[in-house]
């Protein structure tokens, strides 16, 4: 008998697929999700208090970013170094930060280059909150802000009702407040504000006393109490020359003391 000859199996040809449409929620997506960008503003035509150079200030560019939040704080706080007077006092004001997404910024004194890590931040807010204390310590309010400045100008292009972006109000202390209380540290450099309050409340009830409110305003904290001088509370605090005087008679004294 002649053996049957077997055929080889036929494969299945494969469906083609390419003119049904793919369902989007069936197929993952491989987009990386996009990083926040933040941008932040520039007012030339703000003051520039008593530690940066007006005419440095006004050549900086009109905006920061859009970067990510730590690339904006960190060229924000060079700026501001490299528009000092002295770069060693802006340098000696910035918040050393640790771990995280390091960045850096630096300054040139002594005959050296110093540098100092930033804190991490994630958000505007974060953004606005450093510099706002930065820029009260500096005397130099409304320097920075998330909205566009008007040519000319030194508001921000927003209504009244929307101006709590901006960086004065971005960490605007609350209207109760507790009654300012003797500082734990003797050493003013670590102070807070409100220690600040109670020590210039303190050193003379009856003619620094009504003008405390003032250092709320500005936030002053220790390190920027020790570099006021007598024509400096005059011109951006306000005060008068007597009382100007006497509070820096009570700050040279708190510099001679051993803490």
């Amino acid at each position: 008998m002649t053996p049957l000859a077997l055929s080889p199996p036929r494969s299945t040809p494969e469906p083609d697929l390419s003119s049904i449409p793919q369902d989007a929620a069936t197929i993952p997506s491989l987009a990386a999700p996009q990083a926040l960008t933040v941008c932040l503003y520039i007012n030339k035509q703000a003051n520039a208090g008593p530690y940066l150079e007006r005419r440095k200030v006004q050549q900086l560019p009109e905006h920061f970013g859009p970067e990510r939040p730590s690339a904006v704080l960190q060229q924000a706080v060079q700026a501001c170094i490299d528009c000092a007077h002295q770069q060693k006092l802006v340098f000696s004001l910035v918040k050393q930060g640790y771990g995280g997404e390091m960045v850096s910024v630096s300054a040139s004194f002594d005959g050296k280059q110093h540098l100092r890590s930033l804190p991490v931040v994630n958000s505007m807010g974060y953004v606005l909150r450093f510099l706002a204390k930065l820029c009260r310590s500096l005397l130099c309010d409304d320097l920075f802000s998330h909205q566009p400045f008007p040519r000319g100008t030194g508001t921000p292009k927003d209504t009244p009702e929307t101006q709590e972006g901006r960086i004065e109000s971005a960490s605007s202390p609350s209207p109760d407040r507790q009654d300012a209380r003797r500082p734990r540290s003797r050493n003013p450099s670590t102070w807070s504000v409100e220690d600040v309050v109670w020590f210039v409340k303190d050193a003379d009830p009856q003619a620094l006393g009504p003008h405390v409110e003032l250092f709320r305003k500005h936030e002053i904290d220790g390190n920027a109490l020790l570099l006021l001088k007598s024509d400096m509370i005059m011109k951006y605090l306000g005060l008068k020359l007597g009382p100007a005087l006497k509070l820096c008679y009570h700050i040279d004294k708190l510099k001679q003391a051993k803490f």
